[in-house]
């Protein structure tokens, strides 16, 4: 089995509108709010989180579609 570790620097997910966690096939990306909800009035703003790589299978497609080029996987082997 193959180690994977994502990491998603520099996101802006306003600018893409999480295209990272949409094709994910195996659902590793999470949005997660940079602030409190709790502060009303206030435009909630998200951070995407790769929380379960655990499940990434190495397809790339995240860092194909990633319009900021923020996500890299490591550990990647090829056969």
């Amino acid at each position: 089995m193959t180690d994977f570790k994502v990491s998603a620097k520099a996101c802006d997910t306003r600018a893409c509108g999480f295209k990272c966690q949409a094709v994910c096939p195996t659902g590793v990306f999470l949005a997660a709010p940079r602030k409190k909800l709790a502060d009303y009035g206030i435009e909630p703003e998200y951070l995407i989180s790769p929380r379960f790589t655990y499940f990434c299978n190495g397809c790339m497609e995240c860092v194909t579609i990633c319009p900021e080029h923020a996500i890299t996987i490591k550990g990647h082997k090829t056969t």
